[in-house]
């Protein structure tokens, strides 16, 4: 004999009573089924155990003076609850779920079978996060530089497709703590755009949509804020938070309504998105008595982390608002690192740096932040005292002429016409032909000679 609980085809459990005589079973099962048949699906076992133990009191009468417990009886005869719990988290807004239970039985030996159902409507639940993505670091610029470029990502972890407006606003303190926020980009320049999915990274002829489209159930869009940098000094630090805004999806490339207002009195302050082009008034509370026959609109969006993390108030963002926001900043660095290094290689094959001995340098350029560098030219002059070894230029592991003979290699020894070789160059640039990406890093080498 079974009970069987359906939540059809996301939850099910089954009740196995066994009993040693058919009549007790008979019984039982029919004043435990009962109640059973009537609890809600998102009953804890504790729940059940009450309201089944209560509702058996006829039972435990009927077979006096015997003492039955339900729990006793759980334990000692085997009740068996299993739980199988669907993978798809959240049930898609809008989704009808409906509980079936049924139940067979047997009075006298004759059988007997019932069911009931219960049905409701799934809510939209408003859920999504935006994180910067930018290494958790600062993005490395220079002063007066322009269209530099953060990263950020927004991931929607609701429950149906939507739209998202988008901000990006000066903030303060600097998310990475240290130097302190000090600066603005230029007033006027800061915009942002959407990643077409074309070419990796941003583009200006790609990348110029101005907020996200369509944007389904746990998937992520990169959004790239670009600004303008003033003239300031090394290792001044300008903080930006990227705000993002619900919206109405459903219509591909039109730019959806503000969702300002859920049913349970959350609203989304004012603000002002798309670079300038949306204006979206804050919401106006609205309360809506639960319907398990409608669609409500839940905002459950999780508050900022941090003080510079703000809304479109200017203030740390607070949960369940229709708004969520991370922070990123601009530091002034030089973006490209670069690390020296020598190994001594001496005539009897050990590392003594006596005449003759030869001295390998090793250079590792490297190109930080998101934003790719021109005009990349490294030059290293040989030291006093040592000789060029002809032919020893390494880039990346291949071979360099010494000789200025670009375009079959941008390398060359200076003067290797007029010796003594003076210094070594590479143009990592090639002629400016190409921009060094970041996250690369090439390494030279070259030998010298210990006079």
């Amino acid at each position: 004999m079974q009970i069987c609980y359906s939540n059809d085809p996301k939850e099910v459990f089954s009740l196995i009573f066994c009993f040693p005589c058919k009549k007790d079973f008979d019984e039982f099962y029919y004043y435990a089924s009962e109640e059973i048949l009537h609890l809600q699906h998102n009953n804890s076992l504790i729940d059940i155990l009450n309201a089944t133990e209560a509702r058996i009191a006829l039972f435990k009468k009927s077979s006096a003076p015997k003492t039955f417990s339900f729990r006793k009886f759980f334990i000692a005869f085997g009740f068996t609850l299993a739980f199988l719990n669907s993978t798809n988290i959240f049930a898609a807004a809008g989704d009808t779920i409906t509980s079936i239970a049924t139940i067979n039985y047997a009075i006298g030996g004759v059988p007997g079978a019932g069911n009931a159902s219960a049905s409701f409507v799934e809510d939209r639940r408003v859920n999504f996060l935006v994180a910067e993505f930018n290494g958790a670091a600062a993005v490395p610029v220079i002063s007066n530089m322009n269209n530099a470029v953060m990263q950020f990502t927004v991931t929607n972890t609701g429950n149906t497709v939507h739209d998202f407006l988008l901000a990006a606003v000066n903030t303060s303190p600097n998310p990475f703590v240290t130097p302190v926020d000090n600066f603005d980009p230029l007033a006027g320049s800061v915009q942002v755009f959407v990643e077409s999915g074309v070419t990796p990274g941003y583009q200006l002829a790609e990348d110029t949509a101005v907020f996200i489209d369509e944007l389904p159930v746990n998937a992520s869009r990169v959004v790239y804020v670009i600004a303008d940098m003033p003239v300031q000094n090394i290792g001044d630090v300008a903080a930006l938070a990227l705000i993002a805004q619900v919206a109405e999806g459903g219509a591909v490339n039109v730019e959806g309504a503000v969702i300002n207002a859920d049913n349970s009195g959350n609203i989304s302050p004012a603000g002002l998105f798309s670079n300038g082009s949306t204006s979206t008034p804050a919401g106006s509370s609205n309360t809506v008595p639960d319907s398990p026959l409608t669609m409500e609109t839940v905002f459950n969006d999780p508050a900022a982390l941090n003080p510079e993390d703000v809304s479109t108030t200017g203030v740390q963002d607070i949960a369940a608002n229709g708004q969520h926001s991370d922070a990123a900043a601009y530091q002034v660095m030089s973006p490209v690192s670069i690390l020296k290094t020598v190994t001594v290689i001496d005539t009897l094959g050990g590392n003594e740096p006596h005449p003759g001995a030869t001295l390998r340098y090793r250079l590792e350029v490297s190109v930080s932040g998101n934003t790719q560098v021109d005009n990349l030219l490294v030059t290293d002059l040989i030291p006093a005292n040592t000789t060029y070894t002809d032919g020893s230029m390494l880039l990346n592991g291949v071979a360099q002429s010494d000789a200025n003979d670009a375009p079959a290699d941008y390398s060359r020894a200076i003067d290797i016409l007029n010796k003594p070789v003076l210094s070594i160059e590479v143009d990592l640039s090639q002629g400016g032909a190409v921009s060094v990406a970041p996250g690369v890093t090439n390494v030279i080498i070259f030998e010298v000679t210990i006079d």
